[in-house]
């Protein structure tokens, strides 16, 4: 074993060792993957359990060739990266209305939002509805997210939106004239040998997203974060078991068929990191693409077109990176070879089973998605470090 590999592979363990460390009782995520490449190399280091053992049940340990439940880092993985291939080959403008291809934005103020505004989360809309509750149609439920009312008028703020993600993967199946999984798998997918696809993926091959639909069931009970003007007993599609090999995410499973341009994807932690590599490293995209999908929206700095921009200042490194809610993390560094993926499957071990009616479980003392981010920004700053003097030596 080479030196940097070693010490790759001993940064990734520590991350894992990190992800999994909360020990109040039934809030260790259940397990744990994070992989790093570099200049200097690639590591992967994996922990814990693809499902708990249990009620007689020996379990299924943690492996790397299991797929995650990568929840909203479809928005980058899958939605952004065939936008950008779309642009790259002129198929499509960023600043193109997305009415032309989504008739159902073909009204009011709507008829201004563009797909730039869809990928940047300033198009207006809503940050959450569960359009599950009144549509189990996936032609329904995108025409519905559509005609929601809206929060601002398109392009004044920023406001984090699965609908608007959802909308863009509407414009690319437009676009392409396939459906999004299949546009992922032939545009994607097939061409750099990835094992990642959109769900349903059969249970064996992936890890427990969540022990049940107890964290949207809560959310659509109490209001929080988000006021809808529903009670859970307006939906009868509650999962009350273990999440696997379905979408986490209650609008992609219930209401788009297990295929949306918000999530629903499913990858391993190799899967990103050679994803990554092929976005940065030109195999996708050229780079004047790629430049104009990192350039900061005018209205949040932090936000690029799909991708979320962080600057590590003292390694001189941008990222473009996207949580999901599950427990994942994507990031791809600028203006080195540097790729992070992984995260915790946060949501299993944690809430249990749906409450009995009229109680809602305890959401509080979870690993949050912030706390991921910054395990693995840790680890890629790290890995920068051991890779210092390989990028010297390239330069």
């Amino acid at each position: 074993m080479s030196r940097p590999f070693q010490a790759l592979t001993e940064v990734a363990t520590r991350t894992v060792a990190r992800l999994r460390a909360p020990d109040a009782p039934g809030r260790r995520p259940a397990s744990a993957a994070v992989g790093i490449r570099t200049a200097a190399g690639q590591a992967v280091a994996v922990d814990g359990w693809a499902v708990l053992p249990g009620a007689g049940e020996p379990g299924t340990p943690m492996s790397r060739d299991l797929l995650l439940d990568v929840a909203s880092v479809t928005k980058v993985a899958a939605t952004t990266t065939l936008a950008m291939l779309l642009v790259d080959a002129g198929e499509l403008d960023l600043d193109t209305p997305a009415a032309r291809y989504l008739p159902a934005l073909d009204r009011d103020v709507r008829r201004r939002i563009t797909l730039e505004q869809l990928l940047t989360h300033t198009a207006g809309l809503q940050p959450w509805w569960p359009l599950y509750v009144e549509h189990t149609d996936r032609a329904a439920a995108l025409a519905a997210a559509a005609g929601l009312p809206l929060a601002a008028e398109p392009g004044t703020t920023w406001c984090y939106s699965d609908l608007g993600l959802m909308l863009a993967g509407q414009v690319v199946e437009t676009v392409t004239g396939l459906g999004l999984a299949e546009a992922f798998a032939t545009m994607i997918a097939q061409p750099l040998g990835l094992t990642a696809r959109y769900g349903p993926v059969p249970p064996s091959a992936a890890a427990t997203s969540a022990d049940s639909d107890a964290y949207e069931h809560a959310m659509v009970g109490t209001g929080t974060p988000y006021p809808v003007p529903y009670r859970p007993t307006d939906f009868a599609g509650w999962r009350a078991g273990p999440v696997r090999g379905a979408a986490n995410d209650g609008n992609a499973a219930h209401a788009l068929a297990g295929v949306s341009g918000h999530a629903g994807l499913f990858a391993t932690v190799d899967d990103l990191l050679r994803l990554g590599s092929a976005v940065r490293g030109g195999e996708v995209v050229t780079d004047a693409t790629l430049a104009r999908f990192a350039t900061p929206s005018r209205l949040h700095p932090e936000q690029a077109v799909g991708f979320r921009r962080t600057r590590l200042e003292e390694a001189g490194v941008t990222l473009l990176h996207h949580g999901g809610f599950t427990g994942t993390f994507f990031a791809v560094g600028l203006e080195t070879e540097l790729v992070v993926a992984g995260g915790a499957m946060r949501l299993h071990g944690t809430l249990g089973p749906i409450p009995a009616a009229g109680a809602f479980a305890d959401t509080t003392g979870l690993l949050q998605s912030q706390q991921i981010q910054d395990h693995l920004l840790d680890a890629a700053r790290t890995a920068l470090e051991l890779a210092a003097p390989t990028i010297l030596e390239e330069r």
